[in-house]
């Protein structure tokens, strides 16, 4: 079933995994109602996978989460993701776009406090770049990534001396996200940005420079972040959002962007290390009742403890 339902997951989902990922016993049905959602999003695109005869990619999502053991930690009241098998297939599959989101925005913060605690005269900036609405995703994704491509090698040249200074420039570091949308009007890639500068980025030099580099583009956004968080998940969402198009659509800018590299960094941010496994840290202090839970009825269900 291919609806364009939109779904409830993206930027609140993130947040709330963010603020509220170790979350004590009392919090657990608000984290599984969320998990639930997710998963419930991913076994449709399950179901789209076999119409599309990807019996492979199918299976994998069948079996991704179906049980969740977390461990309580019960003196400090705690509850961590100790056991899961998951997809990895976060393009497709909310569940893992939920955790992988998760740890890539506690690791840039991390990051940032500590860069943010040596140069407080740093001020973080979201900034968003668009490329021109078109029908051929492919060809789009590959302009705006040669076009950010072109945009980095000027930068790095400003800082060198061997050019005249650029906007991007005025970043002494960052990281960012390549997203695509589709509201029926062609297909529109961009880029979330975070830039950490002393000197205000000027929107206007930014969309003239932008231009110059993409020959038919120059809608961008330039706005400081009085909290850092709400711009950090603006880019760190950018795998959830694949769960806004439609099954159709999701399964597609899959295939065309797999493989492709979709998040990175520059500057004093650069060298930021995103976990590899999506279970959360044990700690091996504290005592611990285990809780397992298996996806039933479009639900997780407690099924021991």
């Amino acid at each position: 079933m291919d609806s364009g339902m939109k779904n409830p997951l993206t930027t609140d989902s993130l947040a709330a995994e963010v603020s509220k990922g170790t979350v004590g016993y009392k919090g657990m049905p608000e984290k599984l109602k969320r998990y639930s959602t997710a998963r419930l999003r991913a076994l449709e695109m399950q179901e789209y996978c076999i119409v599309q005869q990807d019996v492979k990619m199918s299976n994998k999502l069948a079996n991704c989460a179906n049980y969740l053991v977390f461990r309580h930690y019960f003196r400090i009241d705690e509850v961590r993701l100790h056991a899961a098998q998951f997809c990895k297939k976060h393009l497709l599959c909310p569940m893992c776009a939920i955790r992988r989101g998760a740890k890539m925005l506690k690791a840039y913060l991390e990051k940032y406090q500590l860069v943010i605690a040596e140069r407080p005269s740093l001020t973080p900036y979201l900034v968003t770049l668009t490329v021109k609405n078109g029908l051929d995703l492919d060809e789009r994704v590959n302009h705006l990534r040669q076009s950010m491509k072109k945009m980095t090698e000027s930068r790095r040249n400003a800082l060198k001396g061997l050019i005249s200074s650029n906007e991007f420039s005025k970043s002494a570091g960052g990281f960012h996200s390549v997203e695509v949308t589709n509201r029926g009007n062609g297909w529109h890639p961009h880029v979330h940005m975070i830039w950490l500068c002393s000197e205000k980025p000027n929107q206007f030099l930014l969309s003239k420079e932008w231009q110059a580099i993409t020959g038919d583009s120059y809608i961008v956004d330039v706005r400081p972040l009085h909290d850092p968080i709400e711009g950090f998940l603006e880019v760190c969402k950018y795998a959830l959002k694949f769960s806004d198009l439609s099954l159709s659509d999701n399964y597609h800018a899959f295939k065309v962007m797999a493989g492709m590299r979709l998040i990175d960094s520059h500057g004093i941010l650069r060298g930021v290390v995103i976990p590899d496994s999506l279970l959360d840290e044990i700690i091996d202090s504290e005592p611990y009742v285990e809780l397992f839970y298996q996806y039933l009825n479009g639900l997780y269900r407690q099924t021991s403890s």
